[in-house]
């Protein structure tokens, strides 16, 4: 049965990815369509706008043509690639519903598993509010070391969601089907879980390429954006007390 977890393997595999990254988060760092805040454990602010302006203590700061460009090219790439985890997150949610489509289709039992879908969904609702405040993208101040804890810990909790629900559905939807057949066959239902079993992993198999693929491009543009940031300081001496990434 523990190949059955495969699925939430598939959930959750996107974060746990990323714990791979190199790179710790400083400051904490807000996120939305219009500007990016990072906030120091004292309370002060830096704030780039999206006409690149710059505030700092509330106070803006006047800057330059290529300090402004700077800014701009820092902002974009900021709204651009940490919001992408949300996105990746969100495509494995859709997987794994579609996973669980295909299953209950085979069942010919296309409700059997909406207790599942409508857990996970809100377990990956719970998820998300964690990071997303009011609209905006929170990322605190925290080692992806720690991060990565923490996601092992929500791991634990998917695996006991689908465990309950998903199995208890599976044998459920199984066991009425071979009633309505003619009577409960143990060893068919056997096989048929053993076919479920099956189906996750080649699933899982197909999917696991592509996650890799796209957290270690998600880990080099964390490593980018350091790398962007240190210039963007040169340029810009009075960000040097709001560092965000720490290689």
């Amino acid at each position: 049965m523990k190949k059955l977890i495969l699925l939430t393997s598939i959930l959750l595999s996107q974060p746990l990815m990323a714990a791979q990254c190199r790179v710790d988060l400083q400051n904490e760092i807000h996120i939305d369509e219009q500007r990016i805040e990072i906030h120091q454990a004292s309370g002060e602010t830096a704030i780039f706008d999206d006409a690149n302006n710059l505030y700092i203590h509330g106070e803006k700061v006047e800057l330059d043509a290529n300090q402004q460009a700077a800014i701009e090219a820092y902002r974009e790439s900021m709204s651009a690639y940490l919001p992408r985890a949300k996105q990746m997150a969100s495509d494995g949610l859709a997987l794994a519903n579609d996973v669980i489509d295909d299953i209950a289709k085979s069942l010919d039992a296309p409700e059997a598993f909406d207790n599942v879908k409508a857990s996970m969904k809100q377990f990956y609702a719970d998820l998300e509010a964690r990071y997303y405040k009011g609209g905006d993208l929170v990322l605190p101040a925290e080692s992806f070391d720690s991060m990565a804890s923490s996601w092992s810990d929500d791991y634990d909790k998917a695996m006991e969601i689908f465990n309950d629900e998903f199995i208890s559905s599976a044998f459920d939807a199984m066991s009425e089907k071979m009633k309505q057949d003619g009577g409960l066959n143990l060893t068919e239902l056997a096989d048929s879980m053993t076919e479920i079993k099956q189906k996750l992993e080649q699933r899982y198999k197909e999917h696991s390429q592509e996650v890799e693929q796209q957290a270690e491009e998600f880990c080099d543009s964390l490593d980018e954006m350091a790398e962007q940031e240190l210039d963007l300081h040169d340029k810009i001496p009075e960000l040097k007390d709001y560092k965000t990434f720490t290689i």
